[in-house]
């Protein structure tokens, strides 16, 4: 898949960290396939990235849900396979997700799936945009809502 992605240094890094992550158990790596093509991707972190959240909360988290194809139920496919790892896999009550405020097709996504507004204040989503070789071309610093689902 990384091999895929010549012409895209950044997108290369940021496969092989989530790759990490899964080799680490520290989360699942999914991806969505159709037709022998990639048409979406996520990673489900065993716990929030957010310290306010864990303390709260304590929810397995989808983070950067990309699905390339639109209204083909890609997201809701990763979604519903991401909830169902936290749940059956792993015996969590919650799957949460920070949405960017300015995101509203992804957050009427998230709604109608049954995902509410976290009671807690708004989060930074902190992350850092690197070439293939690792070297930072940007930081990010982007508030989002979080959105929660209970099972």
């Amino acid at each position: 898949m990384v091999g895929a992605l010549t012409g895209y240094p950044a997108a290369q890094h940021h496969i092989r960290a989530r790759w990490d992550v899964q080799q680490n158990d520290d989360g699942v790596y999914l991806i969505a396939e159709r037709d022998g093509e990639i048409v979406g991707q996520t990673i489900l972190l065993r716990q929030s990235k957010y310290d306010e959240v864990r303390a709260d909360a304590d929810p397995a988290e989808i983070n950067a849900l990309h699905a390339y194809v639109q209204r083909q139920g890609v997201g809701t496919a990763l979604i519903r396979a991401a909830e169902a790892i936290a749940e059956n896999d792993w015996n969590r009550s919650a799957v949460g997700l920070g949405v960017a405020l300015d995101n509203d097709r992804a957050r009427a996504l998230y709604e109608r799936l049954g995902y509410v507004l976290w009671s807690g204040p708004r989060v930074v989503d902190h992350w850092t945009e690197q070439d293939a070789d690792g070297t930072v071309v940007r930081i990010h610093s982007d508030p989002c809502d979080y959105l929660l689902k209970r099972f």
